[in-house]
């Protein structure tokens, strides 16, 4: 049995704190706007 969700779990978390590393002194509306860049990003290549 695949674990689809728990994947994807595992892969937005990595995302979300790689992108936690540019958004460092940022306010948290410019925080979430990197995570969504990012993760929209990435997750449109996955």
């Amino acid at each position: 049995m695949a674990y689809f969700t728990t994947n994807t779990y595992t892969i937005k978390r990595e995302i979300l704190t790689f992108s936690n590393k540019f958004s460092k002194g940022l306010s948290r509306p410019q925080k979430k706007f990197v995570a969504d860049m990012t993760y929209g990003i990435t997750g449109a290549s996955i």
